[in-house]
């Protein structure tokens, strides 16, 4: 080639002022002495999408398309209790050093009272959130989209609600609903 084409120069030394090329690179390509600008693109759909990594590790996030297993119960505690309890029937058995999010739950009772979603591992129980009903709002109910877990790998591992009353024993009704990542 007799005339090759100019590089244009688009980027600008923040020290020197001196225009600087983008260097063709290669994935692989050590980064040392280049001006590259990585952009690291998918298909979706029709067009182009950036890839993303995650804030804290860099990590790239996969879906891989495997949705979860949603596990619900309920459970209800008809006599109430003046001390914090099982809600009866409102507890999920739990697979060993298995990873847990979306935790939705609805609570409610006619007085006022007290709920709390716990992890049990082996014998230590984790209060992971805790619920106040009472006079205007008898029902609860939310999704902890941002709360996930692993269970531990040995022993006992459960999700539970345990509820008391506060002045007065009412009914104590739980439903509980996690998802199991695959």
């Amino acid at each position: 080639m007799a005339d090759p084409r100019t590089s244009f120069m688009i980027l600008e030394d923040a020290t020197t002022a001196v225009g600087l090329p983008l260097h063709k690179v290669l994935e692989g390509d050590a980064l040392a002495a280049k001006n590259a600008h990585a952009a690291l693109v998918a298909k979706s759909g029709t067009n182009l999408a950036y890839l993303k990594v995650s804030p804290t590790t860099g990590a790239l996030l996969v879906d891989s398309g495997a949705a979860g297993v949603c596990k619900t119960i309920k459970g209800e505690l008809a006599a109430g209790s003046a001390t914090l309890v099982l809600v009866t029937g409102a507890e999920i058995t739990l697979i060993a050093s298995t990873n847990y999010q979306e935790i939705g739950f609805v609570v409610s009772c006619r007085r006022d009272a007290l709920f709390q979603i716990i992890q049990q591992d082996d014998a230590t129980d984790t209060v992971l959130a805790e619920i106040v009903v009472g006079s205007g709002a008898f029902t609860v109910s939310s999704q902890l989209h941002c709360l996930s877990f692993t269970a531990g790998a040995v022993g006992t591992q459960k999700l539970k609600i345990k509820a008391m009353n506060f002045e007065a024993l009412s009914s104590l009704r739980a439903t509980l609903t996690v998802e199991e990542i695959q």
